[in-house]
């Protein structure tokens, strides 16, 4: 029944397509993340963003970079510099015109199956938000202490995890596995954003917080891992403490030395203010 739900909307979908401009253009822009995550408004009439070329880090679509027609951003992060054509308006030929080719029938056909791509896209990221609200609202209910969102901060969800002299949890490098955890000056990006789900992970993008090498030691390092409800993936929130369920240690600065750039690793719990997250 669901299926043929889905199946309707992206049949429906199909015929809706966009009223664009009769004529194409195209702008080049140049975006560089430095690490962290770094938008670009696009133009109203923007139909497709193109890397032309990589400046710098690592540019993997949908990975370092990307973009989103509704709410007329592109992206960048982890590094990833580059150079980027947006393609506005309607293709040329599109309209038939005289001393022209008519692409129009192809251009529909070419427009169907991306309207059909796009709602199963936003199916998906649909189901993602309601999961993640659903998350939030659990640790609204369960864990009053969690910190809010943040006003002003971007809609991809999670909480920014402060803890001493103000600076937040962040993934060092950007969220690729096996970066590690740190403090740092808060600043909204994706890798400081958190969420603690109901079955104890705390997930960072579309990564989990993982005692590397699932080691039970006092200095373990604790790095973003992919998800794979391990057991040093489980972390519980009680009175200010991240503690690991499989080591039985707290989220600690090391050396209870606060400052931007400082490893965040795993110790005995001790209450000390390197151990207080808010």
């Amino acid at each position: 029944m669901q299926i043929n739900k889905c199946i309707s909307v992206l049949l429906a979908s199909s015929f809706i397509l966009p009223v664009l401009p009769a004529h194409a253009g195209e702008e080049t822009v140049q975006l560089m993340s430095n690490g962290r995550y770094q938008t670009y408004s696009l133009p109203d009439d923007a139909q497709q963003v193109q890397l032309v070329e990589t400046l710098a880090g690592n540019c993997s679509y949908n990975q370092n970079w990307g973009y989103d027609l509704g709410r007329r951003e592109m992206w960048v992060k982890g590094g990833c510099g580059g150079r980027f054509r947006i393609l506005t308006g309607l293709p040329q030929g599109a309209q038939g015109q005289e001393g022209g080719s008519d692409n129009t029938g192809a251009w529909i056909a070419g427009a169907a199956v991306a309207a059909i791509a796009g709602a199963a896209i936003l199916a998906n990221k649909r189901d993602k938000d309601r999961e993640r609200e659903r998350d939030e609202q659990w640790n609204d209910d369960h864990y009053p202490g969690y910190p809010g969102q943040q006003p002003g901060y971007p809609s991809w969800g999670g909480r920014e995890v402060r803890g001493q002299n103000g600076l937040c949890l962040d993934v060092s490098g950007g969220l690729r596995p096996g970066n590690g955890l740190i403090v740092y000056h808060c600043s909204g990006g994706e890798n400081q954003r958190f969420t603690l789900t109901r079955d104890g992970e705390m997930r960072v993008g579309d990564l989990c917080l993982d005692v590397a090498d699932g080691s039970t030691r006092n200095g373990a390092r604790v790095i973003a891992w992919q998800c794979r409800n391990q057991p040093n993936q489980k972390w519980d929130w009680s009175r200010g403490q991240i503690r690991s369920r499989f080591a039985n240690k707290c989220l600690d600065i090391e050396g209870g030395n606060a400052r931007p750039g400082q490893p965040v690793i795993v110790w005995s719990c001790a209450g000390g203010p390197n151990q207080r997250w808010n």
